[in-house]
């Protein structure tokens, strides 16, 4: 049977596999010249000298590539602890606030005397105290959370603030500096280096659902939509009228009828223009 996201992505493939090839030839070929002018420098002899740039060229792109290797590698494993470390901040975000704060508190008696309250968690050290205040938002972590949340604690005779959070506007860091209490906030990335795997005391993971791969047949759908009949008739319409004024008239004229057969296929297909009647409280 034939399948057109089939052919679509087998041609995106070979495309792939053909600019790839070219850019490893053109990469080979300019090493291969380079090597051989220094080499044709120092050596006489025109064979010898193909040797040692042959030679040559097999070491650097060797080198090349696998530096370039090691950099893909680490990019990876850099995408994927990202992700870990995001999936582990959004268990905070999509829990009750009681959740954040029994982790924190159980991640902090590990290794300190601590004492949970309704909003925060203390923690005590010789004639010291640390406020460690759990504020998990799916959005960035803004100057009016921060003032929200000093004026909760600011009674409170402690040392340091450490706020949790996922993410920090810039703004932020700037006031917390100003403030007249030694204060950190910490993103996802910090909560992760400096307690989760300081303390190795981890959350379960939350994965969200993965944004859908745009299909080829959805980019058809898009543009033979009825939404777009009106662009591509007025579209049609301009370059009509400016083949009267320009030269190569020709051309307009064949865009312009190209736009005015979309048009009506937008505005005319029915299996582009289906309207889906979803049953908000109900489910077959």
């Amino acid at each position: 049977m034939f399948n057109l996201n089939n052919v679509v992505n087998n041609y995106y493939m070979k495309r792939f596999t053909f600019f790839k090839t070219f850019d490893a030839f053109f990469r080979i070929l300019i090493i291969f010249l380079a090597c051989f002018v220094w080499c044709r420098y120092f050596i006489n002899n025109i064979w010898l000298s193909l040797v040692v740039t042959i030679i040559c060229t097999i070491l650097i792109d060797l080198s090349i590539n696998i530096i370039r290797n090691k950099k893909q590698k680490k990019k990876s494993v850099l995408k994927e602890e990202d992700e870990k470390i995001q999936q582990y901040i959004n268990t905070f975000i999509f829990s009750e606030d009681s959740y954040s704060i029994n982790f924190f508190y159980e991640l902090a008696k590990l290794k300190h005397q601590a004492q949970k309250k309704s909003k925060f968690i203390e923690i005590f050290h010789t004639n010291k105290k640390i406020i460690l205040f759990p504020y998990f938002i799916y959005r960035d972590f803004n100057t009016d959370d921060l003032v929200l949340i000093y004026n909760q604690i600011k009674k409170e005779t402690s040392t340091r603030l450490v706020i949790c959070t996922n993410k920090v506007d810039s703004n932020t860091i700037k006031l917390a500096q100003k403030l007249p209490l030694e204060i950190y906030v910490l993103d996802g990335n910090q909560i992760y280096e400096k307690l989760l795997t300081k303390y190795n005391y981890f959350p379960p993971l939350t994965k969200l659902k993965s944004e859908a791969k745009l299909e080829f047949k959805d980019l058809i759908s898009y543009a033979l939509n009825k939404k777009r009949t009106k662009g591509y008739f007025i579209a049609s319409v301009v370059l009509l009228l400016s083949s009267f004024f320009v030269p190569y008239k020709i051309y307009y004229v064949i865009m312009s009828t190209i736009l005015l057969v979309l048009s009506l296929i937008s505005f005319s297909n029915p299996k582009y223009n289906k309207i889906e009647n979803v049953e908000i409280l109900d489910i077959n």
